[in-house]
């Protein structure tokens, strides 16, 4: 039974049920068929829960002049739906700064919730222009 469940870091998806429970995040149980888009992303710690999310981002990348003054962030994935409701699933369980060993496995683990998130769109969103 535990085939039917894909687990990733805040994030588990039952492939039987088509529903994805989000633990990290906008926590809840959600249709994955519904997914219209998803990016990995850097949130601003300090605006992380005050606002919806991935509303206030930091670029990813060298040279930034914004992590001189507020260099901490919140890496996960910004989830878009079919209705535009914007879902997320953070990979950091702490704030984290860009480059350091932690926000390189955040990102690694993001980037994996991605790629299987974009095989669902793929997927799901292919066979709608069949009906």
């Amino acid at each position: 039974m535990s085939e039917t469940i894909k687990k990733f870091d805040g994030v588990s998806f039952d492939t039987k049920e088509k529903t994805m429970m989000i633990e990290n995040g906008t926590e809840g149980t959600y249709d994955y068929r519904k997914i219209k888009r998803a990016l990995v992303l850097n949130e601003k710690a300090k605006f992380k829960g005050s606002q919806p999310p991935f509303t206030q981002l930091l670029p990813h990348g060298p040279g930034i002049p914004a992590i001189l003054t507020d260099p901490y962030v919140y890496v996960g994935v910004k989830i878009v739906m079919d209705d535009e409701t914007i879902l997320c699933v953070y990979t950091s369980k702490e704030k984290t700064q860009t480059g350091t060993n932690q926000y390189i496995e955040d990102r690694k683990r993001a980037k994996e919730i991605e790629e299987f998130l974009l095989k669902v769109i793929h997927k799901y969103h292919t066979n709608d222009s069949n009906n």
